[in-house]
């Protein structure tokens, strides 16, 4: 068991780790852009340098732990603490400079969510969920909205890494924009689940998210009363890959019941 004082130490050091991870995407300049597999998905020298600075410094906080994140192989668990990391989400809009990425820090402890940050630098704004506590944007307090299902505007991820499930995700997409007030694609999953836990969307879904997507957004939304649910059985105790629906709660049974439908 950790203390909440210890959780809010942990919580304002790895809110400086990533405020300057943030500037550092801010003021560097992208040279050398490269795909991972397909056009959809690719990488940039800045996200690798990014990654290196987080980790770098995070280890400098718990010497003895290991790193899930996106570039370069760093992927390991810890039955301890296990830091899930992804330097730049929404590479795609980085690289276009469409203003609307982020950096991800979530702090795993016995495979169970401590403490997720998230931080837009375009914004300035830092979202922080601590277990047990609550989440904050910068500084604070935050909620999910109060929206029904016929009223909620709905983000949705496209999966893009993943062509071959885009007749799933889009008859459910079709579903839920009949049904639904509207819906929305930023390109970022971790500020999707930012905007969720703070009441400016209503519900999220992606057939398809690595656990640095979701890692530190799950943890923001569960400590404001969202509800977020894996589709793939113990993806979030393993830190796997997995579908991801989450809501306000008001619309998490109506959204289960589409996306299932099609997702068994």
């Amino acid at each position: 068991m950790i203390k909440i004082e210890n959780k809010k130490i942990l919580a304002r050091q790895i809110e400086e780790i990533i405020k300057e991870a943030g500037q550092f995407i801010l003021h560097h300049k992208i040279e050398k852009v490269m795909e991972k597999g397909n056009a959809s998905n690719v990488v940039t020298n800045i996200d690798i340098q990014c990654q290196n600075l987080i980790i770098e410094k995070c280890k400098k906080v718990l010497p003895d732990s290991v790193f899930l994140a996106e570039e370069e192989g760093q992927q390991q668990i810890s039955e301890q603490f296990t830091w899930v990391i992804d330097p730049i989400d929404a590479t795609t809009n980085y690289v276009y400079d469409f203003h609307h990425s982020c950096v991800s820090i979530g702090l795993y402890y016995q495979r169970k969510g401590l403490i997720g940050v998230v931080y837009n630098p375009y914004l300035d704004e830092c979202f922080v969920g601590i277990d047990g506590i609550g989440s904050f944007c910068n500084g604070k307090a935050i909620h999910v909205s109060h929206h029904p299902f016929h009223e909620a505007l709905i983000m949705i991820g496209t999966s893009p890494y993943d062509k071959h499930l885009a007749e799933i995700t889009f008859a459910i997409i079709k579903e839920l924009f009949i049904e639904a007030r509207d819906i929305r694609r930023s390109g970022s999953a971790a500020l999707d689940l930012c905007y969720l836990a703070c009441g400016r969307i209503d519900a999220f879904y992606e057939q398809n998210l690595q656990p640095w997507d979701y890692g530190a957004g799950k943890i923001i939304i569960e400590n404001t009363g969202g509800k977020i649910k894996a589709l793939v059985e113990n993806a979030f105790d393993e830190l796997k890959p997995t579908g991801v629906i989450c809501s306000n709660g008001q619309c998490q049974e109506r959204l289960a019941e589409i996306v299932l439908k099609y997702s068994r």
